[in-house]
């Protein structure tokens, strides 16, 4: 068995219907992994994934969940564990910018759906997932922070930047508590994506954005994928409570 094998291991994806999430979905599903591909709006993406991972001789199952909505965080983690018939690992990558404003009229609504999706509803399925493991020998949990906590976000998303250190704080507490029953807790916070997260980016901000990145190119999903995989695999079985920036040096 190679050592980037996952072969029988259950993976839940939050986010999975594009970008980050789909490629990452794709590649455990390629190291023998059964996935849950979760998805909210676009379940036709989600289908996409879904079919391209069985084509491939695969096996994954698709689940919906509005995760802004508190009571699909518990049913989403039963709903897997249903389908996969447990769960092994977790990968919250589902998130977004909930009305990118500006810091003076940044609102409540703004900045508390933003926290929703991308602090709450990753803790609370990390708890679920977390009561599950801890009686069936353990697991891993990896949370998909941002670039952004590194430099305060851009002139409109300070609110989302604020929600991913707060998630990369939860890391590292549910690294603490996960220890001692073998849950290893990580995040990785990923640089300047070329995914459907800055389709309205217009293109001389992209460049301009690009520019300031050492490498000097914008980062591909499957960049990221690769890293949840290192550490999902047995290479990543003395590792937990860390932040991993894969940021092209950013």
């Amino acid at each position: 068995m190679s050592d980037d094998s996952l072969a029988g291991k259950r993976v839940l994806v939050t986010g999975a219907s594009s970008g980050i999430g789909a490629e990452t979905a794709k590649l455990l599903a390629s190291r023998g992994a059964r996935v849950a591909v979760h998805y909210n709006r676009h379940k036709e993406a989600a289908r996409a994934v879904v079919e391209s991972i069985q084509s491939s001789g695969g096996d994954a199952a698709m689940l919906c969940a509005d995760l802004l909505d508190p009571q699909s965080w518990h049913a989403l983690v039963m709903q897997t564990l249903q389908s996969l018939d447990g769960l092994d690992a977790l990968v919250n990558n589902a998130g977004a910018i909930i009305e990118s404003k500006a810091v003076l009229e940044l609102d409540r609504n703004a900045w508390e759906q933003t926290f929703t999706l991308n602090v709450e509803a990753p803790f609370f399925i990390s708890q679920q997932a977390f009561n599950y493991m801890q009686k069936s020998n353990g697991g891993k949990i990896i949370n998909i922070s941002s670039i952004g906590v590194k430099y305060g976000g851009s002139s409109t998303s300070l609110h989302y930047s604020a929600a991913k250190a707060a998630l990369e704080t939860v890391t590292l507490g549910l690294a603490k508590a996960g220890a001692p029953y073998n849950i290893l807790v990580n995040a990785i916070r990923p640089g300047f994506i070329a995914t459907p997260f800055h389709a309205s980016t217009s293109p001389g901000a992209v460049e301009r954005r690009i520019e300031k990145i050492p490498l000097q190119r914008a980062g591909d999903p499957l960049d990221i994928a690769r890293m949840i995989l290192f550490l999902l695999a047995s290479s990543g079985d003395y590792i937990t409570g860390q932040i991993f920036s894969v940021t092209g040096g950013d």
